[in-house]
């Protein structure tokens, strides 16, 4: 049965995967559009905004930042912050969203399990079967992919992965930090801004102004708000929460809303193994993310 704190970061899990799916879709829309924006262009969006609006909450979580070693802030710098986003938004730019979908948030889970058992958690049977099946759904909807020629696309899904290795330090690093989600967000953001801003305007190419202000104001609004603060915001409430292995197993819902978001927004229709692969997906979910059952005091005493 799952206590009060762990409802609450199985919602906020459920939530951050919901918007990351999207925003995969979202970045992909933005990438390989008619007017296609960059991904340099996508990651300004995402972090700009949080960057501002979060500073006063930066400002007061300076004191507890300065306790956490540099390579756990180096860390979450690089899994969650401008190099991510470049990495992912250039993987975006050949892969599909329910491949990207499966080759990022759905490696992040089997990654972080390997860096915890290095870490000396363990894991029952039931939480090695959900493993499996979310490697399984990944499998299921690239393989099909990579069978057809997809040569070309070599490039995307090894950025991808790489930005799954990447998202991995992030989500090891937060858990060990020991600061809180809107802390994490506020520093990732304002960094991201202030290291990416300058080689953005000096000696990269933006091509913001040459998109139109409704689609502007729709990546601003989900890549800056949606994924830029709310996402990572609830991603640390279930790492709190749940554990970094479990709170990265929502990941895995991610590859569904991807699927969803391409089809809605770029008419990519999910065959029938994309549909069985997220409905494995869920399973692997749901097993991993149940809590393991706590043993009575007096069992405890006796063992």
């Amino acid at each position: 049965m799952f206590t009060y704190p762990s409802s609450l970061g199985v919602l906020a899990g459920l939530a951050a995967s919901t918007i990351w799916g999207g925003a995969l879709a979202m970045t992909r829309l933005a990438v390989s559009g008619d007017a296609p924006l960059g991904a340099a262009d996508v990651a300004i969006l995402r972090f700009a905004g949080p960057a501002i609006l979060l500073f006063p909450v930066l400002c007061q979580a300076m004191p507890r930042l300065r306790l956490v070693s540099p390579w756990l802030l180096g860390l979450m710098i690089l899994g969650g912050g401008a190099p991510f986003a470049l990495v992912a938004g250039t993987g975006l730019e050949t892969a599909g969203a329910a491949e990207a979908g499966a080759l990022l948030p759905g490696m992040v889970p089997l990654c972080v399990a390997m860096v915890s058992a290095l870490l000396g958690e363990r894991f029952g049977l039931r939480r090695g079967i959900g493993l499996m099946l979310i490697a399984l759904a990944a499998v299921v909807i690239v393989l099909p992919a990579i069978l057809a020629g997809g040569h070309g696309r070599w490039a995307g899904y090894a950025l991808l992965l790489i930005a799954a290795v990447m998202a991995t330090g992030y989500t090891i690093a937060l858990r060990l930090s020991g600061i809180g989600a809107w802390e994490a967000a506020a520093f990732v953001s304002t960094v991201s801004l202030i290291g990416f801003g300058p080689v953005y305007l000096l000696v990269m190419t933006p091509a913001l102004a040459g998109v139109g202000w409704h689609e502007l104001g729709a990546q601003a609004a989900y890549q800056g708000i949606a994924s830029g603060i709310m996402a990572p915001v609830a991603f640390g409430m279930a790492v709190r929460r749940l554990g970094a292995a479990q709170a990265s197993a929502f990941a895995s819902l991610s590859p569904g809303a991807a699927c969803a978001g391409g089809f809605a927004l770029m008419g990519e229709v999910p065959d029938a193994l994309t549909a069985i692969a997220v409905i494995a997906s869920g399973l692997g979910v749901a097993l991993v993310a149940q809590p393991a059952r706590i043993a009575p005091v007096g069992d405890a005493e006796r063992m």
